[in-house]
């Protein structure tokens, strides 16, 4: 099995080893992309803030607001799922289902399912609308302008789906919570409030803190990745490959994150 750094070392080397038949050229490019689109939020000019503003709602809108109905469904089917067995098992402790949810919906399966589905929806979306850019040479063009493309096309979607991701899961672990109390009401005649204050009782501000560190990690890595793609495609033919690395490397990279997480949390 090996220890778990090993493991994480397994998988870091797996996510990064899509890039490029160099690794490590193609990581040292990935590192300094993403390093200098995070670090321009503290050199934007105030000509410029509108750009970022107005972008980073854009894509707010289009990750989570879009993206609503479908957590809101997944997380009550989560919920569902996850109260089901319960009653042919013979458990009918309330306070032993709000810790299955804690430890199985809001610790793992939530968030992860939450990357799953920004990655299909905005990380695609976002490797094919840059790698339009690159095949039609507006990225050039804005390099012949003097403007940074990292600064311009990342920084914002990086802030727009780290927001979004912690949008996203709260909405899904409100839709597991109504999906489960609805279950819990037609079978054991429990109300909805009840466990949704059963819930609300196991979880702590420290937990709280935690799972949103992992959905803004979930968020940066996501975009990083899929920003990266869309810059190596210069043609139709180089984005048809790309699409499905970098939807493998981001996923590959969550996966990671939510090991170490639980590690952290459990270990």
């Amino acid at each position: 099995m090996g220890s778990p750094g090993a493991v994480c070392c397994k998988f870091f080397l797996a996510v990064f080893g899509h890039f490029k038949k160099n690794p490590f050229v193609g990581s040292a490019q990935f590192l300094y992309m993403s390093g200098n689109a995070i670090f321009a939020m503290f050199a934007f000019s105030s000509g410029k803030r509108h750009y970022l503003i107005t972008h980073t709602i854009q894509q707010i809108f289009f990750t989570s607001l879009q993206g609503f109905r479908l957590v809101l469904s997944i997380g009550m089917a989560l919920g569902l799922l996850v109260v089901l067995p319960f009653p042919s098992l013979g458990f009918t402790d309330l306070q032993m289902l709000s810790t299955l949810m804690q430890k199985i919906l809001f610790h793992q399966l939530v968030p992860f399912i939450t990357a799953i589905v920004v990655i299909g929806r905005s990380g695609t979306a976002i490797t094919a609308e840059i790698a339009s850019m690159q095949s039609q040479q507006a990225v050039e063009g804005l390099l012949l302008m003097g403007i940074d493309p990292h600064h311009l096309l990342v920084l914002p979607r990086v802030i727009g789906v780290t927001f979004s991701m912690l949008l996203l899961s709260i909405w899904m672990v409100a839709g597991a919570i109504f999906g489960s109390g609805c279950l819990a009401f037609l079978v054991e005649d429990v109300s909805i409030l009840q466990v949704w204050s059963a819930s609300a009782k196991v979880v702590s501000l420290e937990e709280i803190a935690l799972t949103a560190l992992m959905m803004a990690w979930f968020g940066t890595s996501i975009v990083t990745i899929h920003c990266y793609y869309g810059f190596l495609s210069k043609n139709v033919v180089e984005t048809s490959r790309n699409l499905p690395k970098a939807f493998v490397s981001s996923f590959l990279s969550c996966l990671m994150v939510i090991i170490i997480f639980s590690l952290v949390r459990y270990g």
